[in-house]
């Protein structure tokens, strides 16, 4: 997903390296958490522990470090600040999350005590409260931490203030990795936050900078998929069925009573309203490539793939297609363009349940699935190629129903689309469990 502020995110400490993975892995859930914890490195640099012995353990010069500070200046001396949350850090790689949260909040206090209770300089330690809350379980603290964090900025930068964009496409994307779609710890109210944000970056992205504009069409986009997301939670993950002729079920996986089938539709049309609006912003923007459009229309068709259009789906797939061959500086690539199936990216792909329990040796395995995508994105033929030995049964059957749920893209060929046969996907689980 693009963000108009990854250099900015990355200085402040957010995990953009890990969003990618998180978001196509939502069962690393926790892993990633973990790793987004000790992504950056201890902030050291202060005059004051410059000639500690760094062979003995980091959070006890930092301890050290402190008291000398708070001999010198008192207990709420500024220079703790970046201290705190260097011991933080520390504490985060030992394991140590209750010691680490301590850390943390006397940073925020410290803040608070020379800049005042809306500062700003208090966001990256209430970030790594908010990972603490959601690693030990407490998903309503962290969301508390999370409210906060948006009522400083709002009441120091203003609601309307376009300086508060970076603030929520951040909140957003830590969302996204803390709380992957798919998962089944999320809820109504998760998907609904998430839409909030998005509705959020596109107000004040329309307001300040105009419907045309690149990054307006990066909040349409977000928009979308966070509707997406709603609408696949409330349908199901499989969403078997269209939202037009979606009815309330009341066995199984079904939508729970209390949601009704309008609140299914509402999300459809108003995440392929923002997808709408992302193709006409892009259209818009006279740096936009013809490769650039036919790939949005690519992505538009994937909507409706996944939402039982598939004749819709087909007719913008050819139109990217058409599109590529009318012009002279990309012609060469169409016949490159859709030329082989591809999962879905809308699609979060979930690992197979059966990994959970698998022997080591199983996780570090890689295997060729060979599989029929038909031109209306379905899944047939799935054949393991060369299972390793130790693989049962029941695994074989858990990755074969895991391929069929995957929607694909289809293939094209000569501008049209195909069915592909024999085609050979490749499944790597790293010694992590993570596939791809």
């Amino acid at each position: 997903m693009p963000v108009s502020n990854q250099t900015q995110q990355a200085k402040d400490g957010f995990t953009t390296p890990l969003l990618g993975l998180c978001q196509r892995q939502p069962a690393l859930g926790l892993g990633c958490i973990l790793a987004s914890l000790i992504w950056l490195e201890p902030v050291v640099g202060q005059e004051e522990i410059a000639d500690y012995d760094f062979h003995t353990d980091p959070a006890n010069q930092y301890l050290d470090a402190i008291d000398n500070i708070e001999a010198d200046y008192g207990p709420y001396a500024m220079e703790l600040m970046d201290l705190y949350q260097g011991l933080g850090q520390t504490l985060l790689k030992n394991g140590e999350f209750e010691q680490a949260r301590d850390a943390f909040q006397r940073g925020v206090l410290v803040v608070r005590v020379n800049s005042g209770p809306h500062s700003p300089e208090q966001t990256n330690n209430l970030y790594r409260l908010a990972d603490i809350a959601t690693v030990l379980g407490e998903l309503n603290a962290a969301d508390e931490v999370l409210h906060n964090i948006y009522f400083i900025h709002s009441n120091y930068h203003g609601e309307d203030s376009p300086e508060m964009l970076p603030v929520l496409e951040r909140m957003y994307q830590w969302y996204m990795v803390t709380r992957p779609p798919g998962s089944l710890a999320l809820e109504y109210e998760d998907y609904d936050r998430m839409i909030e944000m998005t509705e959020e970056m596109v107000r004040i992205n329309e307001a300040a900078k105009g419907k045309t504009h690149p990054d307006t069409a990066v909040a349409y986009r977000c928009h979308s998929e966070a509707q997406f997301q709603m609408v696949r939670h409330l349908t199901g993950s499989g969403m078997p069925l269209t939202p037009e002729s979606y009815s309330i079920l009341t066995t199984g996986n079904s939508t729970p009573l209390s949601i009704e089938s309008d609140s299914v539709y509402k999300h459809y049309k108003k995440g392929l309203k923002a997808f709408d609006s992302y193709l006409e912003s892009i259209l818009a923007d006279e740096s936009t490539t013809p490769l650039e459009h036919a790939e949005a229309l690519a992505d538009l068709g994937d909507w409706y793939l996944l939402f039982d259009k598939p004749r819709r789906s087909r007719r913008l797939y050819e139109e990217g297609y058409q599109i590529l061959t009318q012009s002279e500086q990309y012609s060469a690539l169409a016949d490159r363009y859709m030329s082989h199936p591809k999962p879905v990216h809308f699609i979060i792909n979930p690992l197979p349940d059966f990994l959970e329990n698998a022997m080591t040796e199983l996780r570090e395995m890689s295997l060729d699935i060979s599989i029929t995508v038909t031109s209306f994105g379905n899944v047939h033929s799935i054949e393991v190629l060369k299972a390793p030995e130790g693989m049962s049964k029941g695994d074989l059957k858990e990755i074969k129903m895991q391929m069929r749920a995957i929607p694909f893209r289809p293939a094209m060929k000569e501008g049209e689309v195909v069915t592909t046969k024999d085609f050979i996907w490749h499944y790597a689980i790293d010694p992590q469990g993570s596939a791809s």
